[in-house]
């Protein structure tokens, strides 16, 4: 079953960190309309590993296999414009590299809590 489109625009950060972290539990890839730090668009399949919050401004990632590239990569939530579930398993290797676990989450009540106690 495929699911239907989402534009981050439209719904919450939360929704949206809801949405990928399912796929992840679930290991379903998922395609992304991505803008980088100078706004140049690309289009990414990704089968995600981790959701986790860092840096200076506390910004959240997305820690996925890139299928476009087979690298492991970090893609900032808020830059993620629109994306959709697919019926599709992963295929990638997972990252031979342990995951951070700074700020963790695999829940939206952990990211909740995480970025509660991050204000």
């Amino acid at each position: 079953m495929l699911d239907t489109m989402k534009n981050t625009a439209r719904q919450s950060l939360t929704d949206t960190l809801t949405d990928l972290g399912r796929a992840m539990d679930e290991q379903r890839a998922v395609t992304i309309a991505y803008a980088d730090a100078d706004e140049a668009p690309s289009i990414r399949t990704i089968e995600i590993h981790d959701i986790v919050t860092g840096g200076d401004d506390g910004a959240v990632f997305v820690q996925s296999m890139d299928r476009l590239s087979g690298n492991f990569r970090g893609f900032r939530a808020d830059r993620i414009q629109i994306y959709i579930t697919l019926d599709e398993p992963y295929v990638l290797d997972a990252p031979t590299v342990p995951l951070p676990v700074r700020f963790t989450a695999h829940t939206e009540k952990e990211f909740v809590a995480l970025e509660l106690e991050r204000d």
